[in-house]
């Protein structure tokens, strides 16, 4: 469940799939500052920066960098 709008690229993502062991902090956290706050997150989350610019994004990559 999500309260704001959904990352567009969260189907694909592996920290919105609880997939990157990197992520240290509860997965619903992260999902809530990053993923489901709509542009105000997306912008701070430097995997939707690397997608929005057309660069690889490493599956290991957190949020935060």
């Amino acid at each position: 469940m999500h309260l704001g709008k959904l990352c567009k690229y969260a189907g694909k993502c592996s920290v919105y799939q609880n997939e990157n062991n990197e992520v240290k902090k509860p997965i619903f956290l992260v999902r809530n500052v990053f993923c489901n706050r709509g542009a105000k997150g997306w912008t701070n989350c430097k995997r939707f920066q690397l997608y929005e610019t057309g660069q690889p994004v490493p599956d290991d990559l957190t949020p935060n960098g």
